[in-house]
């Protein structure tokens, strides 16, 4: 790990210029995407989310159906990011983790997250997240957690 160190600390030597915003773009560690998508029945209540991280915050969101409600952002160098959302549908909400892990995007996933994109999706049984399953190589949604 020292190796690491030595090598991160002798490229910031030797570039003296270096733009401090490229933190922002990843410059060292893959960007992530979360998505949430409301699958919700037409004809019902709007739905209501407000997602959070301990550095980042969105601001509270009210999807229609299908759209899509998605940020990007760099995992930390230390592996710790996590965001959580609260939902709300008529008298329904719910709080869950949306991403935790960059390997499942959250740690009750089952499969590798090979693409950096955590997709959800809101539907009237509760929350789902993509997977992709390698041995099949398919894509399919995941229940991950009911409303209650």
């Amino acid at each position: 790990m020292t190796l690491y160190f030595n090598i991160f600390f002798f490229l910031l030597l030797i570039t003296p210029n270096l733009d401090l915003s490229l933190a922002e773009n990843c410059f060292i560690l893959p960007s992530y995407e979360v998505h949430i998508i409301n699958k919700l029945p037409t004809n019902t209540s709007q739905l209501q989310v407000h997602c959070t991280s301990k550095d980042d915050e969105t601001r509270n969101a009210y999807l229609n159906i299908d759209e899509d409600l998605h940020w990007s952002f760099c995992e930390s160098f230390f592996g710790n990011t996590s965001f959580f959302c609260n939902f709300w549908w008529g008298s329904m909400n719910k709080s869950i983790t949306v991403f935790d892990d960059p390997g499942t995007c959250v740690h009750s996933g089952q499969y590798t997250n090979y693409h950096y994109s955590c997709k959800w999706e809101v539907r009237q049984d509760g929350f789902y997240l993509e997977m992709f399953n390698y041995k099949n190589m398919t894509y399919f949604m995941d229940h991950i957690s009911d409303w209650s």
